[in-house]
């Protein structure tokens, strides 16, 4: 069997399992926004904020996944709430992922400097298969399941909560608690093909250093499927005058990333990551390059100062 018709079988057996398999994974989430995982934390910060992605994977593997797309979120302060939009593109092997949700969170104040988020979303994922250019052991056995297109969607809701200040934040997550099914069934069924559940927490706090002009913000991320290792990103960025930071994360059982962000206007950040694949999959698919670029729109008279001159780069 040849490199060629191996790589298609793989990606077969992928594609025939990507409904159970993990949401678009980015190491700098909290750029490309929390609401993708956590709707809770929509315009969090307060301002309106347009982010662009891109994310490569497993480079220098054919079919590899490759993510890109686009969100927004609007603060509307006078009724204590933040909406947004998030639409991705995740394609891996024969298999797309087209996704499309709108998010909602309400805030509360519990205390001086804590407020409690509470946040809903809910949309369509697109699933499509696409087998025409498999190459198969023998091209003339035709098999009609390999031999053409195929697309199903899914209407999908999740929710979750989300805690912050002005310098430390937890959030917890469930994107997706149910789903319509294609036959029109409402499921809410842990191990339907359709809805597979992730449970997703995050945490992070922002430190200053005395003296300096540096801050350092550690954060984690927890991933949580049943079908699947527990897993952990740690995190820690250095800032330095609040113009561009370095910083580096270690993924359990996956990878180490750098990382860096640079304040490119008073309105604009560019964030990029590199992710090194450590274990045994970098033999066949090596690192990742991720970018991100965020514009955020000015708001005059802001309440809560930010910690950063560049109101444009995150809290977090």
């Amino acid at each position: 069997m040849n490199k060629n018709t191996l790589t298609t079988l793989v990606f077969i057996w992928l594609s025939l399992y990507v409904y159970g398999q993990q949401d678009p994974m980015f190491t700098r989430y909290m750029f490309i926004s929390d609401m993708m995982y956590n709707p809770a934390s929509t315009a969090n910060n307060g301002q309106t904020r347009l982010m662009a992605f891109y994310r490569n994977q497993w480079i220098g593997l054919e079919g590899a996944p490759v993510t890109s797309g686009l969100s927004v979120e609007i603060p509307l302060a006078s009724i204590r709430s933040g909406i947004g939009l998030n639409i991705f593109q995740d394609k891996i092997g024969f298999e797309s992922h087209t996704a499309l949700f709108a998010n909602y969170a309400y805030r509360i104040p519990i205390s001086d400097k804590f407020t409690l988020s509470a946040g809903i979303k809910g949309g369509l994922s697109i699933f499509r298969s696409d087998f025409t250019n498999a190459i198969t052991p023998d091209p003339i056995q035709l098999d009609p399941v390999y031999n053409g297109n195929d697309h199903t969607i899914i209407p999908r809701m999740g929710c979750g909560i989300f805690i912050s200040s002005d310098k430390t934040y937890i959030g917890m997550a469930l994107p997706y608690i149910s789903a319509i099914i294609p036959d029109g069934g409402f499921i809410f069924a842990e191990d339907d093909a359709y809805l597979s559940r992730h449970y997703y927490m995050t945490a992070g706090h922002v430190l200053d250093i005395n003296g300096t002009d540096l801050q350092l913000k550690p954060s984690v991320f927890l991933k949580y499927h049943a079908s699947a290792p527990l897993q952990l990103d740690v995190s820690c960025q250095l800032w330095y005058k609040d113009l561009v930071s370095f910083g580096l994360s270690y993924r359990t059982g996956d990878a180490v990333a750098a990382m860096m962000d640079i304040g490119l206007t008073k309105e604009m950040v560019l964030s990029y990551a590199y992710d090194y694949t450590y274990s045994e999959f970098r033999e066949i698919g090596k690192g990742a390059h991720e970018i991100i670029l965020t514009y955020q729109w000015k708001k005059k008279n802001v309440k809560i100062p930010s910690i950063h001159k560049f109101s444009t780069l995150p809290r977090f």
